[in-house]
């Protein structure tokens, strides 16, 4: 059946990219020039509702930001793409600022300023218009300070407990050391009361301390539901390799394309989005896979997690 609308809860950042070899050309008092010098709108949560804008979804973004340009800046090109924002303005920090140093081969190193983005309260939440057959997605990154951790918990428990008014949960891992340092959290807060989990493989073997084990993809799905039996659905992405699945009724692997890597920053939001609006459309559990597999790989291709969205369509319809 398909759902009425997505809410996307998180982090909306700006994003300022430069690459590692630039940075070593650069002199104390010095000044020099970069191609690979560029700005984004960012955040985990943003990137997902952007893309779900993009991609024709009705979507709405809850986040904070401040009455500052970048504020205004991060608005506008959410509203840009029709995502509709319920962005609490913070009072007491300014809007959050990530800059991400990208390596050779398209790993990256981050450097935040992000206190705002912890601010968020249940008084913030529109609860009443995400109850009602509606998926909120959210991610780890939002369980690691207050308040806006009570928020979540607060949250993906109402949506199991307010029937007729219950919603959808998804759930994404987000980062190998959030799951370390906040895995009892996770498993007692956060996972007995949502639907679908998103995670690669490293997250997946923290998360049920497998990590020096190595067991299968699917193995680590399957023992996931039988911990969690109210998980419908369980993905597991790795890279390359592609997407390990686990619903009731199927599990499968579905591999990636081969592609040149410039940035991974946002793959894994671009998998989150793409898997959403097949998912939110009714598609089948493996069509929506690879449409976010498509859509990770090709965020893959450029800088940062927005890299090229006016050509998406037309990238498809060469395919």
């Amino acid at each position: 059946m398909s759902l009425q609308r997505v809410f996307c809860l998180g982090h909306i950042s700006v994003d300022v990219f430069i690459h590692r070899k630039d940075l070593k050309a650069l002199k104390i008092g010095g000044c020099i020039s970069s191609p690979n010098l560029s700005m984004q709108g960012g955040g985990v949560a943003a990137n997902v509702s952007y893309w779900l804008g993009t991609l024709g979804t009705n979507v709405s973004m809850i986040g904070v930001i401040a009455d500052d340009p970048a504020g205004f800046f991060l608005k506008k090109d959410l509203e840009r793409v029709n995502v509709k924002c319920y962005l609490k303005t913070s009072t007491k920090n300014p809007s959050a600022s990530i800059l991400i140093v990208v390596e050779d081969g398209g790993e990256r190193s981050f450097i935040i300023n992000g206190d705002c983005l912890d601010e968020l309260t249940m008084n913030d939440i529109p609860l009443r218009e995400i109850q009602g057959g509606n998926l909120l997605y959210t991610s780890a990154y939002n369980i690691e300070n207050s308040p806006i951790d009570q928020t979540i918990s607060e949250l993906v428990e109402k949506s199991k407990t307010s029937n007729p008014l219950s919603f959808e949960v998804i759930f994404n891992l987000a980062a190998y050391t959030t799951v370390e340092n906040y895995r009892e959290k996770i498993r007692s807060k956060i996972l007995p009361y949502i639907d679908i989990l998103l995670g690669n493989l490293e997250e997946y073997e923290i998360l049920l301390m497998k990590s020096n084990k190595r067991e299968s993809p699917l193995r680590l799905l399957s023992e996931l539901i039988e911990d969690f039996p109210n998980i419908k659905i369980a993905l597991l992405t790795d890279g390359e390799k592609g997407c390990y699945y686990k619903s009731k009724e199927d599990d499968g692997h579905i591999l990636a394309p081969k592609i040149s890597v410039v940035d991974t920053t946002g793959a894994g939001d671009g998998f989150a989005a793409g898997f959403i609006s097949g998912y939110v459309k009714g598609f089948p559990l493996t069509q929506s896979i690879k449409n976010g597999i498509e859509l990770g790989s090709y965020i893959c291709r450029g800088f940062g997690a927005r890299h090229d969205s006016t050509n998406f369509h037309r990238f498809l319809k060469k395919k």
